[in-house]
């Protein structure tokens, strides 16, 4: 208990920040220990851009994303836990759940140590891929003799990356299935208004906007040669995790929404039977307008979606899309001025 009120007050935010930047210090240290930067200005041959997009600079810049990488995971990671269960103490009101049962109910969101163990076993064993689909492809990638300082850091950081990033998608998963299932405890579904089930739309989407973190990221080695097929390959990965991720802590809700309005639809089409005959065998003069009012309201209930998303949700997920290419954009911007200012 006391380990995880500990682990509900770390920052996410500072977490991964302090990572980060710990591991761009002690990069920058190694590489002035190692005279690395002195590489730079070696030569009057080179092309000023050819000198940022090649050689050892361009090696500092791929190390420096794996920093940013490592750092953003774990923090991604513990934000889908916490942010988990404050979706759960979110939903009493709808769970028809005392604080107390919420509460249980937001700390049976746990990951197995087993689960951690495959998925770190898996997320090492894909991390080993990538260096054979970048261009040119070194002999033995993985033989310490052909690395570089930069390099080292590259396949270091490498399978801790890959651990990480399976880590989250194993904790999404959980998050997500957990969530699904708990909407099987919803008290009953106001088909007129689901606003209280946003909290599960809301999951999704934080699900989503994590993954594409990590796209964003790994979208500023879109500026290096050799990455466009990596990055292809992540990126339609990463796109097919985060639309994953944001239907399914909603397919519950889905589920209970799709048979309440079967059964309120089933039980206007008695209605409207009944009413049907009576309407028929009525005066003219002195029929009610209760036919026409059931009929309006069958067509209400047709008309309301099955899934829990607003036009907002819609809205942020093409905002959501846009930060790879803002994350890219803003990378060739940078290097436009590191290639000016320094050469």
């Amino acid at each position: 208990m006391a380990d995880q009120a500990g682990i509900d007050r770390v920052s996410p935010f500072w977490l991964g920040v302090g990572i980060s930047v710990s591991l761009v210090v002690l990069l920058v240290i190694s590489e002035t220990v190692f005279g690395r930067w002195d590489l730079l200005f070696v030569g009057d041959d080179f092309d000023p851009l050819e000198r940022v997009q090649t050689g050892v600079l361009r090696d500092i810049r791929i190390a420096i994303v794996h920093c940013l990488l490592v750092g953003y995971l774990p923090a991604a990671l513990l934000y889908v836990l916490q942010h988990g269960k404050r979706t759960v103490a979110r939903l009493q009101g709808a769970l028809n759940c005392t604080r107390q049962e919420c509460d249980r109910l937001a700390r049976s969101i746990r990951l197995s140590k087993r689960g951690l163990l495959v998925a770190a076993l898996v997320g090492m064993a894909i991390a080993f891929l990538p260096p054979y689909f970048v261009e040119p492809v070194p002999e033995a990638p993985w033989h310490p003799r052909n690395w570089n300082p930069e390099v080292a850091w590259h396949r270091i950081l490498g399978p801790i990356m890959g651990v990480g990033l399976a880590w989250l998608a194993y904790a999404i998963s959980v998050v997500s299935l957990r969530m699904s299932r708990i909407a099987q405890r919803l008290s009953r579904i106001d088909l007129l208004d689901l606003s209280s089930l946003s909290p599960f739309a809301q999951q999704g989407l934080t699900n989503a906007l994590l993954l594409i973190g990590v796209l964003s990221i790994s979208a500023l080695m879109m500026l290096e040669t050799g990455f466009m097929m990596l990055i292809i390959i992540i990126g339609t990965g990463t796109l097919v995790l985060a639309g994953l991720a944001l239907l399914a802590p909603v397919r519950g809700v889905q589920k209970r929404v799709r048979e309440a309005k079967q059964r309120e639809l089933d039980w206007t089409a008695a209605e409207i039977c009944r009413l049907r005959d009576g309407f028929a065998k009525a005066d003219p003069d002195h029929r009610s307008g209760d036919l026409a009012d059931m009929v309006a309201y069958r067509t209400l209930v047709a008309d309301v979606s099955e899934w829990p998303f607003s036009g907002s949700t819609y809205v942020r997920l093409v905002l959501y899309a846009l930060i790879p290419l803002a994350s890219w954009g803003l990378g060739v911007i940078a290097e436009e001025v590191i290639g000016r200012v320094f050469f």
